[in-house]
């Protein structure tokens, strides 16, 4: 009982200071797909709310953890989208640095 007392302390802790960094890279960084990203914390931190509050099941259909999985199917598109608009945005930006040294 332990060992899955501090799994779940460590996983928590864990994704709440990632849900963290990556907020704080959104306030300041002026990226122009930020909205991406803070649709993903924000949501990706209710999401993990529902997998700890850990509820039964709801009319004998969706729990916590069917909620959890349901959620990370759009968030992981959306958070592909970001990493997309991210590559291009730093692409874009090394060209334009790289013709202006030219």
């Amino acid at each position: 009982m332990l060992f899955t007392s501090w799994n779940m302390i460590v996983c928590v802790a864990m994704g709440v200071a990632q849900l963290f960094l990556w907020a704080r890279w959104a306030a300041v960084s002026g990226h122009p797909s930020n909205w991406k990203l803070w649709v993903v914390v924000i949501a990706s931190g209710l999401a993990m709310l529902s997998e700890i509050h850990d509820f039964p099941p709801y009319g004998g259909y969706f729990d916590a953890h069917s909620i959890w999985h349901i959620a990370t199917v759009p968030l992981t598109i959306l958070w592909w989208n970001f990493i997309r608009d991210d590559d291009e945005f730093r692409t874009s930006s090394l060209l334009k640095k790289s013709k202006t040294n030219a």
